[in-house]
């Protein structure tokens, strides 16, 4: 009866639903988890038990799921490589200069929330929302689209 019923948002959450969804390549569940992945630790902002709502622990969770999804992409496709060469090559794909480059080609820094101005954040903001984007991808939609996702954008 209610399924044809669209959940209200603000012109703003419209906005930033429709960038996120291009952005991801299909449509977010969840709205306010990739809001924090966006939301800079200056704003000091905590949920209702008095945890931090920041893309901090979403950048960690990111970051495991870039490792994870990244060595099984590399275990399939190069079937004769030892250990070492597999780890170097992972290593490659989701080092630090890598992830800036993507998180730049994205730009995301545009979609920041932060008391801070952005000139004086960093350069490593830039893979910071990279993965902080991954883990909410993986907390929304589960392992299979955060896979396609980071496919499409990391690995093709």
């Amino acid at each position: 009866m209610f399924k044809n019923i669209k959940k209200s948002r603000s012109a703003s959450d419209e906005i930033f639903y429709t960038q996120i969804k291009k952005l991801i390549g299909f449509t977010p569940k969840n709205l306010s988890i990739y809001k924090q992945a966006f939301t800079h630790t200056s704003l000091q902002l905590k949920d209702d038990k008095g945890y931090p709502l920041n893309f901090e622990r979403l950048e960690y969770l990111g970051d495991a799921m870039l490792g994870s999804i990244v060595a099984s992409y590399l275990y399939d496709k190069v079937p004769d490589a030892n250990e070492g060469y597999l780890t170097q090559m992972r290593s490659k794909i989701v080092s630090r200069e890598h992830l800036n480059e993507l998180g730049k080609d994205l730009d995301l820094l545009q979609y920041l929330i932060t008391r801070t101005s952005k000139s004086k954040i960093g350069n490593n903001i830039h893979g910071n929302l990279f993965e902080a984007l991954v883990g909410a991808i993986y907390l929304d939609r589960g392992f299979a689209y955060c896979s396609k996702f980071i496919n499409k954008k990391v690995l093709s």
